[in-house]
């Protein structure tokens, strides 16, 4: 990354939603493929990211766009329809927009996640990521998250697998 290029990471606000969700379709054409987000799935992200239990972090280059997202989020029961579990942190919409991979804004933007989560109350943190994304599983797993072994289908089809990370407690 050029020195004139440094990336913070901050909170998201409501006014970084739209960028944000263009971030995410970016991120997810480049990995699978397929177009960026639109209609139905940029609209669930709206939804997602302006929910009552939602907190979310950006990165954002000295340009101040945004160039990274990762969000945070009451973990339900009945695969996120029910009731919230209390304690449990549902990780979720975690992209970085390719020009900036491998530069280790993932890990910067899950690690304030997990923070300002312990903050507000949450001890378990899970996620899932799509199967075949092994930068997404090396950063998590190199972040504490297991995998669980559950399985599932995406809204999109794809193949997912579940994570979960339960914080070692003081001692």
């Amino acid at each position: 990354m050029p020195a004139n290029d440094a990336v913070t990471v901050r909170p998201g606000t409501a006014t970084d939603i739209e960028e944000a969700l263009t971030i995410l379709g970016a991120a997810d054409a480049q990995r699978s493929g397929r177009l960026p987000h639109a209609g139905e799935s940029r609209g669930r992200g709206r939804r997602r990211l302006t929910g009552p239990d939602t907190f979310f972090f950006v990165a954002e280059n000295a340009a101040t766009h945004l160039v990274g997202l990762a969000a945070g989020m009451s973990g339900r029961e009945e695969g996120g329809a029910g009731q919230a579990i209390p304690g449990l942190c549902h990780i979720s919409m975690v992209a970085v927009h390719p020009e900036y991979w491998g530069k280790g804004l993932g890990k910067r933007l899950i690690r304030a996640l997990l923070a300002d989560g312990r903050d507000r109350g949450y001890d378990r943190f899970q996620l899932f990521t799509q199967a075949d994304n092994a930068r997404a599983r090396r950063l998590y797993e190199g972040l504490g998250f297991t995998f669980t072994g559950q399985t599932a289908v995406s809204d999109e089809g794809e193949n997912i697998v579940h994570y979960l990370q339960v914080p070692f407690a003081a001692s």
